[in-house]
């Protein structure tokens, strides 16, 4: 068992003699729940005794403490940490989701914004393309009406020669 004389030695084994597989902010809390229960103790003395302990009592308290009691304040302290970082964790989490949820939104209205110059774009582009189909159907139509075969083409050019050879 540990013989601890004051708040020096706890600091001490709780936060200087931190292995390093622990945190040094896990010690440091550690103490703070130790210190904490060294409080409620002297309120607790105040209010069954009418005063303050004297410094020889909280000197005893100190060499009453174990182990146990360094251990009980570790876990207390990794318990108090890991629900405050839970709830870090949960405020970051909320303020990402607003985050993320305005930038849609953001690029939702901008996208409604480009949507009538688009929409222009689109319409004069597809006024062009029905009037460049519109005159390759007409042609089309011209010729396949006119019936305009090469062996027509052909008769005809002939028939042209002789005229002019006739006349």
């Amino acid at each position: 068992m540990s013989n601890f004389s004051g708040p020096e030695d706890i600091y001490r084994e709780l936060v200087e003699n931190v292995p390093e597989n622990e945190e040094w902010l896990l010690g440091l809390v550690s103490f703070g729940v130790f210190e904490e229960q060294k409080i409620e103790w002297m309120k607790h003395h105040t209010e069954n005794n009418g005063e303050m302990p004297t410094n020889e009592e909280i000197k005893n308290w100190y060499h009453q403490q174990s182990e146990g009691a360094l251990l009980r304040a570790k876990d207390t302290a990794t318990a108090r940490l890991h629900g405050y970082a839970q709830d870090a964790i949960d405020i970051y989490m909320i303020d990402f989701q607003k985050e993320i949820l305005e930038g849609i939104l953001v690029e939702e209205i901008r996208e409604t914004k480009k949507f009538w110059p688009q929409f222009g774009v689109n319409l004069a582009g597809g006024f062009t393309s029905a009037i460049l189909f519109a005159a390759l159907l007409t042609l089309f139509a011209f010729f396949v009406l006119n019936d305009s075969s090469p062996v027509d083409i052909g008769s005809k050019i002939g028939n042209n020669k002789e005229e002019t050879k006739n006349g």
